[in-house]
């Protein structure tokens, strides 16, 4: 069966002023999401990372991603469907929709 990486990309839209219960709340929203589309994946920490970049013969590295960046990847997971219509209408009562966008993939076998 075809395989998809489901990426979350967070447009900063998150509330910072909630309570723990909210959080807590939110994370078990996602959490049960997640469960229901068989995915295994993981959460991508917050403002850390790298950009590999080949400027003709260099390889550059940079931290990344970048604070101006409208959206980032907040977290990923990988599923299995018959096709990117199935994964998309699965994505369709995603709490994520909440807080930004989600970008479906498709893994080359």
């Amino acid at each position: 069966m075809p395989q998809f990486v489901v990426m979350l990309r967070d447009s900063g839209s998150f509330p910072g002023d909630i309570s723990p219960e909210e959080i807590q709340a939110i994370i078990q929203k996602y959490g049960d999401w997640i469960q229901s589309m068989g995915g295994k994946g993981q959460k991508l920490r917050d403002g850390e990372g790298r950009i590999v970049v080949r400027d003709r013969e260099r390889v550059t590295v940079t931290d990344g991603p970048y604070a101006e960046s409208k959206e980032v990847l907040g977290g990923y997971f990988l599923v299995e469907a018959e096709s990117y219509d199935e994964v998309v209408s699965r994505c369709q009562d995603s709490p994520h929709l909440e807080y930004g966008s989600i970008e479906v993939r498709q893994v080359e076998m």
